[in-house]
């Protein structure tokens, strides 16, 4: 390993630079992902994934907007696509890294190597955002009662402000489907990302009362 990047040159160990990380922040979505479909599974399948760490494109939002118009399937649905979400930017700098270092290894011109970089790692954005948006479309091809996640485990997305203060978001499976919703708590402290919540209630339409499991 030592002597492959010793025979980098300066742009080689750039591309490397970049690969390496985003490739890691993929990694760690995708076990995120696994430990949460594994979570609970015994129980109800209250199943509960933090892709995003996004990680990892983002999973259907749920917003007061959205829960509004809860029954008009095309809401939210329309909307561009997000190409700039936190998967997005690692999925560009992933597969742009690794592209660019694999064509300055080959030979390629280098001004063309990075071209083919860009390239590819624009596409890769692009991919992540057309999935998040068929991931919210599926979630609007039902209606989802946010009720139905008292009782449910999740993972926090967004830290969650202490004292109903401010809303975070968590992560869970709602009706079968992967959502992110807005939460609060009557916890004094915050609730930082990464942690497990249970649903104990729903404050108005859109928002629900978590607090740490266990």
């Amino acid at each position: 390993m030592l002597a492959w990047w010793e025979s980098l040159d300066a742009l080689e160990r750039g591309f490397a630079f970049v690969a390496f990380p985003a490739t890691a922040l993929l990694l760690i979505q995708m076990v995120l992902t696994l430990i949460g479909l594994g979570h609970d599974a015994d129980a109800d399948l209250d199943l509960t994934i933090d892709i995003d760490g996004d990680g990892v494109p983002d999973i259907p939002d749920i917003s007061a907007a959205d829960a509004a118009s809860i029954g008009d399937h095309d809401a939210g649905v329309g909307a561009g696509l997000q190409l700039f979400s936190l998967r997005g930017i690692i999925a560009l700098f992933a597969v742009g890294g690794w592209v660019g270092l694999a064509f300055l290894r080959s030979g390629t011109d280098r001004g063309l190597a990075v071209l083919l970089a860009v390239a590819a790692g624009a596409l890769a954005m692009v991919l992540t955002a057309l999935i998040l948006k068929s991931f919210l479309r599926l979630q609007y091809n039902g209606t989802l009662d946010v009720r139905n996640a008292v009782g449910l485990s999740g993972t926090v997305y967004l830290t969650i402000p202490p004292a109903r203060s401010e809303t975070g978001k968590v992560t869970l499976l709602l009706q079968e489907r992967l959502t992110q919703i807005d939460a609060v708590t009557d916890c004094e402290t915050p609730i930082k990302t990464g942690a497990e919540v249970v649903v104990v209630g729903v404050s108005g339409k859109t928002t629900l009362i978590v607090q740490p499991k266990g």
